[in-house]
């Protein structure tokens, strides 16, 4: 366990303890091992890092002897283990340490983060899928599917950059894998990435060529000079 995470887990357990309450059966940490757990934790922040069997015994209603047998195999369990610590005093004392639990614990998170990111991941997949072969008109050869699964995952282009490929796409009336290819190696080359990026370069290509027109225009004002010529009513003339 690195310092940071231990210093953060140090300065306080109300986030691991919620956690830990949806989760501590799935760590294999039993009903009367969690309580164990909370009131060694409770000691712990009045100073006392080795409260007695016995004092644990009072408060869990437990006997002496079942909180021996339990702290074992919290042990056993690589759950918790005793460490030997040398103070200021220069004295050593043995103390409770939680941190191969802790560890368990964040493993369980990751584990459950890359869990619901996959499963996003394959929901993001098929949509794309799903949303080339509705305008494409037709299913995916193999080939199709190949190639869209590398822009996934070996080009790393975001799902909503390949929608907005297949947009420009449909727009251009070229329905092919490879017309969105060039639009994505275009984009890539620019350094855009992003949906905001691509819209932001748009807006200023097409105020660009505003500008341009603005310019071409004539910026003085025509020569209405010249001979003047008579207006007569029809009624004046004879």
């Amino acid at each position: 366990m690195d310092e940071l995470t231990r210093r953060f887990l140090k300065a306080g357990n109300t986030v691991v303890s919620n956690y830990l309450l949806s989760n501590f059966h799935q760590l294999g940490l039993t009903n009367d091992e969690l309580v164990i757990y909370l009131i060694i934790e409770k000691q712990r922040g009045q100073g006392d890092l080795f409260p007695s069997s016995k004092l644990i015994s009072k408060e869990t209603g437990l006997t002496e002897n079942k909180v021996y047998e339990l702290l074992h195999e919290m042990i056993q369990n690589k759950l918790m283990e005793i460490k030997t610590v040398k103070h200021a005093d220069g004295k050593s004392y043995d103390q409770y340490s939680f941190e191969r639990l802790f560890e368990k614990l964040l493993q369980s998170a990751s584990n459950e983060v890359q869990a619901q990111k996959q499963e996003t991941n394959k929901v993001t997949r098929e949509t794309v899928f799903a949303q080339i072969e509705s305008e494409f008109g037709r299913p995916l050869s193999p080939i199709e599917y190949e190639t869209i699964n590398q822009w996934l995952t070996d080009d790393h282009y975001a799902p909503e950059m390949i929608s907005l490929a297949l947009k420009e796409a449909v727009l251009s009336q070229a329905y092919s894998l490879r017309y969105m290819d060039r639009i994505l190696l275009n984009w890539e080359k620019r350094n855009l990435t992003t949906v905001k990026q691509v819209q932001k370069e748009e807006n200023r290509q097409r105020n660009g060529s505003i500008n341009s027109l603005d310019s071409n225009r004539p910026t003085t004002k025509a020569d209405l000079t010249g001979p003047k010529i008579p207006i007569y009513k029809i009624s004046d003339q004879d």
